[in-house]
């Protein structure tokens, strides 16, 4: 029965091996950082969203006097449009400032630009007909060269994309399904979480309060 191969298999083969094993991993990376930031953009436009049908839903409590002033202190609603608006006017100048679109489709960009490579590689891997040494050299050094250019021009990638990329392929890269959870579980954290909480929290807090200052 044929040994699966793994990862680490490469590190034993030829450095033609190997870049096919770079360009493949690298490719896979990139288009996982163009797919993070375009769900971080979209989590972050309906976190900034919320927070203003927040600030809109408590400044209307005084506007249409749904609460009574004898169980509600008006200071407390004053405190809390005046606490969302300081956190949506930050949080949206924060959001905006890191493009995350724009990024995005650098980042899928550079991954199309490392497929064509994979592709070249593959062809010449599959289809040449027992190549001779020095045509292996010329086109390792052709295809690292290449490799290395497009690498200068784009931004790199966060390890959490590559990270996600071994996950997704967690036999090859002989990974565990503990590992794998918990891979995702930092790709939720980095991500997710603050938008999540965002959301979620501030009615929540909003609520209490009023609450309490019924009791």
């Amino acid at each position: 029965m044929e040994k699966k191969k793994s990862y680490k298999d490469y590190l034993d083969k030829t450095f033609l091996e190997e870049l096919n094993y770079k360009i493949w991993s690298t490719k896979g990376s990139r288009f996982n950082a163009s797919k993070r930031l375009l769900k971080v953009a979209d989590l972050s436009n309906l976190c900034l969203s919320m927070l203003s049908v927040y600030l809109i839903a408590v400044g209307l409590l005084s506007v249409y006097n749904i609460y009574s002033a004898e169980t509600i202190d008006e200071n407390l609603i004053a405190y809390s449009i005046t606490s969302l608006s300081i956190l949506l006017l930050v949080f949206g100048q924060i959001e905006n400032a890191k493009d995350f679109s724009t990024k995005a489709k650098q980042f899928h960009t550079c991954g199309l630009e490392l497929s064509k490579l994979y592709n070249d590689l593959r062809i010449f891997k599959t289809l040449k007909e027992k190549p001779k040494l020095n045509e292996k050299k010329e086109f390792a050094e052709k295809i690292s060269d290449k490799y290395e250019r497009i690498l200068e021009r784009h931004e790199n990638h966060e390890p959490i994309d590559h990270n996600m990329f071994k996950a997704s392929k967690a036999d090859y890269h002989e990974l565990s399904k503990i590992d794998v959870y918990k891979i995702k579980a930092d790709y939720y954290i980095k991500t997710s979480l603050i938008y999540h909480f965002l959301i979620i929290f501030p009615p929540i807090i909003i609520i209490g309060l009023l609450i309490k200052t019924n009791l």
